[in-house]
Formats: C-alpha cells, sequence, structure tokens
C-alpha cells in the first residue's frame, strides 16, 4: 500500500494490492479497502467502511460510518456520503453530490444506489431513497424518493425526463 505525507492510516485497515492513498488522508479502524483502490488528497475514510476493488475516491470526499462501495465505483471530489449508504458495483457520483441519511426529525433512513446508476455533479440524495439500475441523474437534480425505472431523472424533484432506447 502506498500512503502519501501526513496521512492517518489504522493499523487495523485491511487492504488488497496496488491501494494508493494520497497526502492528508485518515483511514480509520476496520476499515477494508479492497485491491487497486486509489484515494485522492484529503479524504476521511471513517471505521467500518468498505471500498471495493477498482475503486476511486477523489479529494476532499467524505464517506460516514459503515458505508459500502462495490468495486469500480468512483467518487468525484466534494461528494458526501452519509452512513450506513450502500453504492453497488458501478456507480459515479460526481463532484459535490450529496447522498443524505438522516431525516429532519433526526430518524436515520440510509441511502441504496444500485448498479450501474450515474449521479451528475451537485445532485442531492434525500434520506432512505433507493436508485435502482440504469438511471442516470442530471446535475442539480434533487432525488426525493425512490427511483425504479431507468432512464434521466432531472429537476427538483427529480424527474425521468428520457426513457433509454435498447437496441436489439
Amino acid at each position: 500500500m502506498e500512503v502519501g505525507i501526513h496521512s492517518l492510516v489504522h493499523g487495523s485497515v485491511n487492504h488488497g494490492g496496488s491501494c494508493k492513498i494520497g497526502c492528508f488522508c485518515i483511514i480509520e479502524e476496520d476499515v477494508i479497502l479492497g485491491n487497486d483502490v486509489s484515494i485522492s488528497d484529503y479524504v476521511k475514510i471513517p471505521k467500518g467502511a468498505v471500498i471495493g476493488d477498482g475503486s476511486v475516491i477523489g479529494s476532499y470526499v467524505r464517506l460516514g460510518k459503515n458505508c459500502y462501495l462495490g468495486n469500480h465505483v468512483q467518487v468525484k471530489c466534494h461528494a458526501v456520503i452519509s452512513p450506513d449508504t450502500l453504492l453497488e458495483d458501478g456507480v459515479f457520483i460526481g463532484p459535490n453530490a450529496i447522498v443524505l441519511h438522516a431525516t429532519p426529525s433526526g430518524e436515520h433512513k440510509p441511502c441504496l444506489i444500485k448498479r450501474e446508476v450515474f449521479v451528475g455533479t451537485g445532485v442531492y440524495i434525500n434520506p432512505g431513497v433507493t436508485i435502482h439500475e440504469g438511471i442516470v441523474i442530471g446535475s442539480g437534480a434533487v432525488v426525493t424518493k425512490t427511483l425504479t425505472k431507468p432512464g434521466v431523472y432531472l429537476g427538483n424533484p427529480a424527474k425521468l425526463t428520457r426513457i433509454p432506447v435498447i437496441k436489439k
């Protein structure tokens, strides 16, 4: 594991081969990093997080406790992923996107983002939302409820604007 200057990596971190951790990162106890994980500068990964093989974490990203990121997940700079969130394989989270977990009453409702979902820049995903496979969420959208139908979602609240054409 290659670790940049001034990074703190707890001794209990379990990591695969070819992991790279940037400068000024904090990786807390009981974190699992898969093979070929790349973590940029100024990232905090708290207790219990799991990051799958080939995943890439951008600068200034904040993950919550017990987050699970599948294989080949990309989380771009300044994104925030709340505690207990599950991102399945191949998910892309754009810069400044925020996945929330706490309701106004303080209730904890983690999110689930299924395989191959694309979340654009500056998207907000409200607590307890599930986003199903084959969905693209355009920049600046606000996801207020579970999205099940594949397609492109835009706006506030996010609405289906385009259904993908599947060629046979």
